[in-house]
């Protein structure tokens, strides 16, 4: 099959990309044609295909001057990334189309391209734009629910970047595209990767029948399951308020006589390092991957996920049950359903830390429930969310999609 992919990025920059860029090379490896459509960036990986490819758009520059109202009307409508991928899919012929992020940027005209073309189009939801004008949507009592708010709300929420502007273009933008159902149009399935935002996109009116679960998985024979630790917790994850690395370092100070690991990088970084100020039992790494990742979930006695936000999926808590290491996550989003409680590891509040250090403390020093949690977290990892799993019953929704209604 050519197959197409489609997202904002063509770089490891975030999740959708790393999913859009390892599902691209799977496919390449077993003899199919993948055809990529993002945006033009210094940072994307080299294609013969980048001429079609339209101008980067960079949504922090939306305001009220010339330059602000044409990232605002690209945002509504792209109309040169819906000619690009025109020309693109004339060029290429693709046997379907996978959709990924293409909010704010690319915008719901590619789809229309799609759709006018008659290229039959998947779509995997990775975040909740679809449902609400921000990308995350905050645990009860952790943040502002967008979702519920108006135009006029959400732009004083500065939910957006901390910026008028950029909130009132993105709330405006979602209302619109809403209220027209533009991210309705052509898709013939929508991937979820939990039946949280399964019923999340059920209750937003989207049709039942497009709505396809298939979560997310990971390849177990990349890292050896390991039962002992070198006694620290872990939390990984991007610096930011929505990830909750907070109540990690609250935590530790409760908890003195037990060493915590900080993964990740971002904005936040200044503010959790002043938080931790003192503290001898936290350490911040910076961002790790790859092996030196793994490693650190393998020496790891369990992982923190303390998500203020709900997570569409929750890899991060995969990652570490592939390494046989039990998870104390946040009970909201999709975290329940890798987090099985007191099976896998613990689901505790967001906000209750006296939970978070009770569940760490149990992980940690109760050696047999630990190894026991583990062994069922990896267990999960080498059958419910194997990667070929996944890639199974995603070329098998490929097939239905491409020939459903196909002229006889």
């Amino acid at each position: 099959m050519t197959i197409l992919q489609v997202n904002k990025f063509w770089f490891m920059k975030g999740g959708a990309e790393r999913y859009a860029l390892e599902l691209s090379a799977w496919l390449v490896s077993q003899g199919h044609e993948v055809v990529p459509f993002a945006m033009e960036h210094p940072e994307n990986l080299p294609s013969p295909y980048a001429s079609a490819f339209p101008p980067f758009l960079r949504t922090d520059r939306v305001g009220f001057g010339p330059g602000g109202f044409r990232t605002f009307s690209n945002m509504m409508w792209n109309a040169r990334a819906r000619r690009g991928l025109r020309s693109l899919v004339r060029e290429t012929r693709p046997d379907i189309a996978h959709v990924h992020n293409i909010y704010t940027q690319l915008s719901p005209s590619v789809l229309d391209a799609l759709a006018d073309e008659g290229v039959p189009t998947v779509m995997t939801v990775h975040d909740h734009h679809l449902v609400s004008p921000a990308y995350d949507r905050w645990a009860e009592g952790c943040g502002p629910a967008v979702e519920k708010m108006g135009v006029i709300r959400a732009t004083r929420s500065k939910f957006h970047k901390g910026s008028y502007a950029a909130s009132f273009a993105q709330a405006f933008v979602f209302s619109l595209h809403k209220r027209l159902r533009l991210y309705e149009v052509g898709i013939r399935a929508y991937l979820c990767p939990s039946r949280y935002i399964e019923r999340e996109l059920r209750g937003a009116g989207f049709p039942s029948e497009r709505l396809r679960y298939l979560p997310f998985g990971i390849d177990p024979d990349l890292v050896r399951p390991r039962a002992d630790h070198d006694g620290y917790v872990l939390a990984v994850g991007r610096l930011v308020p929505q990830k909750g690395m907070a109540m990690v370092i609250r935590v530790a100070r409760m908890l003195p006589e037990i060493r915590f690991k900080i993964v990740g990088s971002g904005p936040d970084e200044p503010r959790l390092h002043a938080l931790g100020h003192g503290l001898g039992n936290v350490e911040f790494l910076g961002r790790r991957t790859g092996e030196d990742l793994d490693r650190l979930y393998q020496g790891a006695a369990a992982l923190m996920m303390p998500s203020r936000f709900h997570e569409t999926f929750g890899l991060t808590a995969l990652e570490a049950m592939r390494a046989g290491k039990p998870v104390a996550a946040s009970a909201v989003g999709a975290l329940p359903e890798l987090v099985q409680d007191r099976v896998t590891g613990y689901l505790v509040s967001p906000l209750d830390v006296h939970g978070w250090a009770e569940a760490v403390l149990r992980l940690v020093y109760d050696d047999a429930m630990r190894r026991k949690m583990g062994r069922e977290g990896r267990l999960l990892a080498e059958t419910t969310f194997h990667i070929r799993r996944h890639r199974q019953k995603l070329m098998e929704t490929y097939e239905h999609v491409r020939t459903k209604n196909r002229p006889a």
